[in-house]
């Protein structure tokens, strides 16, 4: 490390502090998620969409709602909403807003889903001063080509992507096929759409949404977080038609109604139909029908949330330092598998 280095570095700790965390932070959560709650609101509009929501694509960033039949907003209310993202339990302190700009509805049975972008973005996890010098370093990075994976985002999707994990995001193995022809790979853009619907995104670029698309159904496997590292190890599976089920650090069983692979340490497994994909952007959303969701334990479930988001629940725990440095320890054993040796 050269000198200036080490002194912008300096420089750059004694200002963030304790803020200076990932972005993607990982951590274990109890499944479903209970800290945070999604609120839409606007004109006429104020309804709880936790579990009606999901970013539909990165670039450019798109978040898509599922509401049942006859319950979505007017055209004239579409035109003026704002996501709430805000603590479940306590004080109930919002800690982000996204204002949304209407873009188009796609009909289901029973449900609309409906797709929007970002026009503005709050973050209140941070004081404003520290919220500023973290964008100017987030900013610094996007004029040097610092980018997610050749994902080019405007600043705005930027912060707002920075919002939409203050919900708990839980990394999840999507499987598709069978032992002789399948596949196996994370993923963390999903939620639930209502009625039984399920949204996910994966990359337009990538072999795996491909071969999900021909396939049709696909099994989708929560990690207990002890087990989250393997997320990684299996992220170069995304470029890949298939994989050898005899070489996975781990055994599989079969799903219940599908009888595809799954993870044996699998906690929680939807098995969906898919009946819809739509490519957005940088991404393609499948749609699914839940044929049958099993719980095998209630271990705390490997998720992904926003640094900021991770700096503010600190906040609450007693050996706030403890807490940090105990965190950051289990973020890197998540992650160790992220850039293995060569």
């Amino acid at each position: 490390m050269s000198i200036d280095t080490g002194v912008r570095a300096r420089i750059k700790r004694a200002a963030l502090g304790r803020t200076l965390l990932p972005q993607e932070f990982t951590l274990g959560l109890p499944e479903p998620q209970t800290e945070i709650s999604v609120f839409l609101r606007g004109a006429g509009v104020n309804r709880d969409v936790t579990e009606h929501l999901s970013t539909a694509c990165a670039e450019p960033l798109t978040i898509c709602i599922g509401f049942d039949e006859g319950t979505c907003p007017s055209r004239r209310e579409l035109s003026d909403l704002t996501l709430v993202f805000s603590e479940r339990n306590g004080q109930e302190c919002v800690l982000g807003e996204i204002g949304l700009d209407y873009r188009q509805t796609l009909t289901g049975v029973r449900t609309e889903f409906v797709f929007f972008e970002p026009r503005s973005s709050k973050n209140f996890c941070l004081p404003n001063g520290q919220l500023g010098l973290h964008y100017i370093l987030h900013a610094y990075r996007q004029w040097r080509r610092d980018n997610t994976q050749g994902i080019t985002m405007s600043f705005l999707e930027r912060r707002a992507s920075m919002v939409t994990f203050i919900r708990p995001h839980p990394i999840m193995l999507v499987s598709v096929g069978n032992h002789e022809e399948g596949n196996l790979f994370p993923m963390n853009l999903c939620g639930y759409l209502g009625n039984g619907n399920f949204g996910f995104a994966l990359r337009t670029e990538r072999v795996a949404g491909t071969v999900v698309q021909r396939a049709g159904y696909v099994a989708l496997s929560s990690l207990p977080e002890q087990q989250g590292y393997l997320a990684y190890r299996l992220a170069n599976q995304h470029k890949k038609e298939s994989v050898d089920w005899s070489e996975l650090p781990f055994a599989t069983k079969i799903s219940k109604v599908l009888g595809i692979p799954i993870p044996e340490f699998a906690q929680r497994v939807k098995e969906l139909e898919i009946w819809n994909s739509i490519a957005v952007g940088s991404h393609r959303f499948f749609i699914g029908r839940i044929l049958e969701e099993e719980t095998y334990s209630n271990e705390l479930a490997f998720c992904s949330i926003h640094g900021f988001y991770q700096s503010w629940r600190l906040k609450k725990f007693e050996q706030r330092d403890r807490e940090l440095g105990r965190s950051l320890a289990a973020d890197k054993f998540h992650k160790r598998e992220r850039h293995p040796a060569k």
